[in-house]
């Protein structure tokens, strides 16, 4: 079976804090924790749209890691907790990022999946590891990375601190 390495977008790939705080102030928000209801939903429509998609940056490390693993004839795949409309802005994200044609695969969420991040992707790394042999997966939430631990013990899975 091919050997795997899963990459997620935003905190990994790219920097997405200023798109963050753009949404956390068109929401009235000085952070993610104080927001409730109306508030917590203008925040997450706005931060899984292209709105401010512009602010991000590429996080040169993990791109160059991606590329070195595609080299060496890994499989790279991308787990986003984004949107399939964000699609076309996600693979534009991935040419800046020096990713196009070595990412294999991009899994997004469907429309109208509200799950947790860690659900989302738990699931998609199951499907995943029916094919593959997954070596390691990159992500910036404690949540998914403390999930995929528990549910895949042999998987290595690292938590990429913030930029």
């Amino acid at each position: 079976m091919e050997r795997v390495v899963v990459f997620d977008v935003d905190g990994v790939l790219v920097d997405s804090s200023a798109r963050f705080r753009a949404c956390l102030e068109e929401a009235g928000l000085r952070s993610l924790a104080e927001a409730r209801g109306f508030r917590r939903r203008i925040f997450w429509e706005c931060f899984l749209s292209s709105r401010y998609i512009y602010l991000d940056r590429v996080r040169v490390e993990y791109a160059s890691l991606a590329r070195s693993y595609a080299e060496r004839g890994f499989r790279v795949v991308v787990v986003t907790g984004r949107p399939r409309s964000m699609e076309v802005e996600t693979l534009a994200q991935l040419r800046e990022a020096g990713l196009e044609g070595l990412v294999s695969e991009v899994f997004f969420r469907g429309v109208g999946d509200y799950r947790g991040d860690s659900v989302f992707k738990v699931e998609v790394l199951r499907r995943l590891m029916s094919r593959y042999v997954v070596e390691v997966v990159y992500d910036d939430s404690e949540d998914v990375v403390e999930a995929l631990r528990r549910e895949f013990p042999g998987v290595k899975v690292v938590l990429v601190p913030p930029p």
